[in-house]
């Protein structure tokens, strides 16, 4: 208890000096042709983050002091049908790894890496093609940029198949058709990737694909937003796919937010449920079915958001034990997505195992 209490005031003291940082907003980077047709824009994304974590044997408190997200983002036109984004990143940057035969001690050093790079051709909102290292359309989670994301991350189980099928947190290389037909209330995305490529580079190619419905129009942008802090009114329902070889992947998502007191007041609220199965050709990648419950509520003219966000997974194989994560915390949006604070306190649970709890502080700053 003493040990949590000394924590906790460092944490405070955290979130104070992080709160005392924050500035107004101020214009993007932007440089344009004589023209006005061609532009480039700059940016950046950084994440500074506290984790307290209890241990597995339940005698003490893992802190970690790190940079969850360090990005640098460029993107631009270069005339209106050819557009272009690339970013890159080093994750976790400072981290050391809580679970124990890891390098006990060892932090992470950093790898700066190309995070997501692609060029897009388009014919107006109706058909477009993404080309290059793009983030495949599993579902409505684990395609939001995560710059824009409700609670302090993504859920925990959502990117599962990376590793088994060669992404780079749910990316990969591939083409992408996507478009927003019958006056922006459709979404489609199919996309085909390298995925597994075997030996000689044999095996057959990764379709992913998706599809949504949006009842009061689409959200047009590469990258879906996690919240608009219940400022806008919007709603989609998905359902998604993802084959190569006998592996598959299915899922389906709600997601919906609304303003509410007169809009002063705003709730946002996502589902999402994906079914893994990586059969013979990822084996790694077991049958399992993922759920991810979400929601906040805004409140003070959509400065600060109560959440919530549960994620669980439930394996086929009634052998190995499930698991799952609850966090609750506070999003502070000091300069709405640009600058945000978030606080969370949440467990771990694994069958046959002690729940582990966790506490997280996340200071964001983001320009772009």
């Amino acid at each position: 208890m003493c040990s949590w209490n000394r924590l906790l005031g460092v944490l405070t003291l955290t979130m104070c000096a992080l709160a005392a940082a924050a500035r107004p907003a101020s214009a993007q980077w932007l440089l344009e042709s004589k023209d006005g047709k061609a532009s480039l824009k700059i940016g950046f994304l950084i994440q500074p983050q506290m984790e307290l974590l209890e241990t597995v044997d339940q005698t003490g408190v893992s802190t970690n002091f790190f940079l969850r997200r360090l990005r640098v983002l460029l993107g631009g036109t270069i005339d209106e049908r050819w557009s272009f984004f690339f970013e890159t990143d080093s994750p976790n940057l400072g981290k050391t790894n809580p679970n124990p035969g890891s390098g006990p001690g060892l932090k992470d050093q950093g790898d700066i890496f190309v995070q997501d790079a692609y060029l897009t051709y388009s014919r107006g909102s109706a058909f477009k093609v993404d080309a290059g290292m793009i983030m495949l359309p599993h579902c409505r989670n684990g395609t939001q940029s995560a710059a824009t994301l409700l609670a302090v991350d993504y859920g925990p189980f959502t990117f599962l198949d990376s590793a088994p099928g060669g992404e780079r947190v749910g990316r990969d290389y591939g083409v992408q058709l996507r478009g927003y037909p019958a006056n922006q209330r459709f979404e489609y995305r199919l996309a085909v990737s390298q995925g597994v490529r075997g030996v000689e580079a044999r095996n057959p190619v990764r379709v992913t694909g998706r599809a949504v419905y949006y009842p009061f129009g689409a959200e047009t942008g590469f990258f879906y937003a996690g919240t608009f802090q219940g400022t806008k009114r919007q709603a989609g329902f998905g359902v998604g796919f993802d084959a190569q070889e006998d592996a598959r992947m299915f899922s389906a998502d709600a997601f919906f937010e609304t303003p509410l007191a007169d809009r002063r007041q705003g709730l946002t609220l996502q589902l999402n449920w994906m079914r893994y199965d990586g059969a013979t050709f990822m084996p790694a990648l077991a049958k399992q079915d993922v759920y991810l419950v979400e929601a906040g509520y805004h409140l003070l003219n959509h400065r600060l958001s109560p959440f919530v966000q549960y994620q669980a997974r439930r394996f086929a194989d009634r052998g190995t034990p499930d698991q799952d994560s609850l966090q609750a915390g506070l999003a502070w949006w000091l300069a709405g997505h640009n600058r945000s604070l978030k606080l969370s306190a949440g467990r771990q649970h694994t069958d046959g195992q002690p729940d582990r709890s966790q506490l997280l502080v996340q200071f964001q700053l983001f320009y772009y």
